[in-house]
């Protein structure tokens, strides 16, 4: 079931709303199918990211109530789910303003979502007067969990503490060991926040850092950065950048000739696959999940994906999404009623079921345990080699050598 509301009259409704208590919801209804609400950043400058999000969203909740639905104990039976989506249009205030209406207009049961950390603040606000839980998905800045919030919970993939962890260990054990690491970093706070982490790290594992350049998201020429990069002959080249900011960095050090045992790129993606071609081969990367890798509820999951077209490659944000839908599923039928109290006793304290691996919260409702798997570019094809699988890591990568 599918909404929309133009920013306009939902800005309109909102300052209309303002002044609301907790909206009234079904509590313990055994009739009514279960209500969850959410928006997605279907225009605005979010929207690349999203592709066929919607339909990826109505096709999941598509295959739970072919499956009977919910079991609610309370009910002795299975209840069928129904959702609505906004466009948020990529815009804090249009999210805002939505999620008050299908709070005080809509009555909805329960949130997922929205995604992006701009949004990720405001939003909760709205779900914690209205005392409504919320999953949101990719909201991945630790600082929007400190509020004391006690509705909102969020699944973003990987964070940061646990975004290189897989790749560090894998360097562990291959041969021969790299002894020397360049860090090369976009100048943004995720990438920084990246970077600070994990070079302690890589120090810790007894991995010198022998370099660490800062470069802006308009940067072009990388031929000063590249020049150091060749004259500390790094064992490995460590890219902390979003893709579309580093193609040209990956272009030049291909150009002139940079020899590694490996290029590790924390966000490898279909994108920057498309924009640098063969370059990319025998590069390492972070995903949050692949189908190869299997897991709870992957068959769900896969069936979900084929039928929307969306590729985890291609859409890297997408385990973040589908995580939110998989733990409010959980954690309403163990709660056993449609109760937003029940839900969220669970969600507080439990631990819940995703492709990728248990999910758990710490007390502000930030994930401990999202991290992500090692993948390498082979053949032009994505293996996941960290944990080890049918794959495995080509070591050192031949193309760099």
């Amino acid at each position: 079931m599918t909404r929309r509301w133009g920013a306009p009259a939902a800005l309109a409704m909102a300052a209309a709303l303002l002044g609301a208590g907790p909206a009234v919801a079904k509590i313990g209804s055994c009739d009514a199918p279960i209500l969850l609400g959410t928006t997605i950043s279907e225009t605005g400058p979010f929207s690349t990211l999203t592709d066929n999000w919607k339909k990826m969203t109505e096709i999941f909740f598509e295959e739970v109530n072919n499956a009977g639905g919910i079991y609610v104990e309370a009910c002795k039976k299975k209840l069928p789910v129904k959702i609505l989506i906004y466009d948020d249009q990529s815009s804090p205030s249009t999210a805002t303003s939505l999620f008050e209406k299908m709070a005080s207009v809509d009555n909805v049961d329960f949130f997922v979502g929205p995604d992006w950390t701009s949004l990720g603040l405001p939003v909760p606000t709205v779900a914690e007067r209205h005392q409504i839980p919320i999953v949101t998905a990719n909201v991945a800045t630790p600082s929007a969990y400190q509020r004391g919030l006690k509705y909102m919970w969020g699944t973003p993939y990987p964070v940061v503490p646990l975004w290189s962890q897989r790749y560090f260990e894998m360097l562990t054990k291959v041969e021969p060991k790299p002894k020397t690491i360049f860090f090369v970093t976009h100048d943004n706070p995720v990438m920084k926040g990246i970077t600070d982490y994990w070079a302690p790290k890589a120090e810790e594992q007894g991995i010198k850092i022998v370099g660490r350049e800062l470069f802006p998201a308009d940067a072009k020429d990388f031929s000063a950065i590249i020049l150091k990069i060749r004259a500390a002959k790094p064992d490995i080249v460590y890219i902390a950048s979003f893709d579309n900011v580093s193609a040209p960095l990956v272009q030049q050090m291909r150009q002139q000739r940079v020899k590694a045992m490996d290029v590790h790129h924390t966000m490898l993606t279909g994108a920057l696959a498309r924009q640098v071609g063969q370059d990319i081969e025998g590069m390492t990367g972070e995903l949050a999940w692949y189908p190869d890798v299997g897991g709870p509820h992957s068959e769900l999951v896969k069936k979900v994906l084929e039928r929307s077209k969306v590729d985890m490659f291609e859409s890297i944000f997408t385990m973040g999404r589908i995580a939110s839908y998989l733990v409010m599923v959980q954690a309403i039928e163990r709660a056993g009623a449609v109760d937003r109290e029940k839900v969220r006793e669970v969600l507080t304290k439990g631990t819940f079921e995703a492709p990728p691996g248990p999910v758990v919260f710490n007390e502000n409702g930030f994930p401990t345990t999202n991290g992500a798997f090692t993948i390498q570019i082979q053949n032009g094809k994505v293996a996941v080699v960290w944990p080890q699988t049918a794959a495995k890591v080509i070591w050192p990568s031949p193309t760099w050598k």
